[in-house]
């Protein structure tokens, strides 16, 4: 294993690649094309006050966000490399033709000063990771890696996995209520 630096970065970020694709591979059924375009986004400017906001945020930062090869985002990954604190790497997008890597980014500056105190000469942290969309259960099963960007199969899952929710809510709640 090597120690991450600016000079490595390129490797790693290949490495980290290879592994979210077999990741996706593994879990979602999409097929994955081989033409990896890449968005580096600063996870600190999505706002929201719960996941499904950031995640509507989230998307429209990343729509407004030219890909670029990998070359092009490793070199703007250089850039900026010293002042991140955690790298991450998601699948943004699958389609036919493309797909679209999002190198998601946390700055060193977005940290609490005491924290800051004790990272400050850290190299980036380096993670590769799928979201797993709430209504999913099946661990046997494979899921969309589009999911987050919505579509009539999120929507028609999300609608039953609420309806599901909120119907054992109201029997949990029922069945206490009946206790007293």
């Amino acid at each position: 294993m090597h120690l991450n630096t600016n000079k490595n970065i390129e490797e790693q970020i290949e490495n980290l690649t290879i592994s979210l694709l077999e990741m996706v591979n593994l879990y979602c059924w999409n097929d994955i094309s081989e033409n990896l375009v890449y968005i580096l986004s600063d996870i600190s400017k999505v706002e929201g006050e719960n996941f499904f906001i950031q995640r509507r945020n989230k998307n429209k930062l990343n729509k407004k966000t030219k890909p670029k090869n990998f070359n092009e985002a490793i070199l703007d990954l250089k850039e900026i490399y010293d002042s991140i604190y955690d790298i991450n790497l998601y699948v943004y997008k699958a389609e036919k033709h493309q797909t679209i890597i999002d190198i998601r980014y946390f700055p060193k500056s977005e940290l609490t000063t005491d924290h800051l105190k004790t990272v400050r000469n850290n190299t980036p942290m380096l993670h590769c990771k799928i979201a797993h969309p709430p209504y999913f259960k099946n661990e046997e099963k494979k899921f969309d890696v589009n999911w987050e960007l919505g579509g009539i199969n999120y929507h028609w899952n999300m609608f039953w996995w609420k309806a599901n929710y909120k119907w054992h809510r109201h029997i949990t709640s029922s069945g206490s209520s009946n206790k007293n």
